[in-house]
């Protein structure tokens, strides 16, 4: 028994090709990882000085203070 072959221009709709999704479209803004860095460096600067003004004291400056 021969197995079925179609010919070269009917077989285009067996690809993988005519199956595989669409190309999906970027979902990240453009500028958007220049935005999240600036955020998590103004985070970390009030973090620094919140740290500065409201954290506990160096104990090398007090030894120096002696």
């Amino acid at each position: 028994m021969k197995h079925w072959k179609p010919d070269g221009d009917s077989a285009h709709w067996l690809t993988a090709d005519a199956y595989a999704p669409p190309p999906k479209a970027k979902s990240w803004p453009e500028g958007a990882t220049a935005g999240l860095l600036m955020v998590a460096a103004a985070c970390l600067a009030v973090g620094a000085l919140l740290y500065q003004v409201a954290g506990p004291p160096s104990p090398i400056e007090e030894d120096a203070r002696r």
